[in-house]
């Protein structure tokens, strides 16, 4: 109940609701998504335009900053099968259109999309394509794509200094979220 606040969207920003009242802030994850297939990500790219509806739908809007709102969670693995560096190219040609929708139809509805971690050979190519993401005709300006880094990494602060330099380019304020990851225990332990 700690971190896991419910099955699904709805449920969890109704149990949200009273920590949020009480100045909480939250980023919505759907946990275990990973994609195997082209269709697995096809499924997932739709669970999470579901999802933004859903939290646009039971977020008010009452004049709180982007920053002060839900935000929604995204896996690049979920959207993508092959998501690793030697397929580079493949990546950035089908993830750019997925996810600059999904940041359109986020922006459009005032929540945050935050780019979620992953595993640490793989952060290369999301720093790669979270830049790309915010050159992006849709996105360019917008504070509310954000990137969630790992903490624990020997790289999180040469990755913080870099998105500080990248939002002075990009001419807009990124929100980071630093999380201890679920990778922590693999690479780290």
């Amino acid at each position: 109940r700690q971190f896991v606040l419910g099955r699904t969207i709805a449920e969890a920003l109704k149990e949200a609701r009273p920590l949020a009242e009480k100045g909480y802030r939250f980023s919505f994850d759907m946990l275990g998504e990973a994609a195997y297939t082209a269709h697995d990500a096809a499924r997932y790219a739709k669970a999470y335009r579901d999802a933004l509806d859903v939290v646009a739908a039971m977020t008010p809007k009452d004049g709180r900053s982007i920053f002060e709102r839900p935000s929604l969670s995204v896996k690049l693995s979920a959207l993508h099968p092959r998501y690793e560096w030697v397929k580079r190219e493949r990546v950035f040609a089908v993830l750019l259109p997925v996810v600059g929708a999904l940041g359109e139809r986020a922006r459009a509805a005032d929540i945050a999309l935050t780019i979620d971690a992953e595993e640490a050979e793989r952060l290369d190519l999301m720093l790669d394509l979270f830049e790309a993401f915010g050159e992006a005709e849709a996105l360019r300006g917008w504070d509310g794509l954000g990137l969630a880094v790992q903490a624990y990494q020997k790289r999180a602060l040469p990755v913080l200094a870099w998105l500080v330099d990248l939002a002075r380019r990009q001419g807009r304020r990124i929100p980071v979220r630093l999380v201890k990851g679920a990778y922590w225990d693999s690479e780290i332990k």
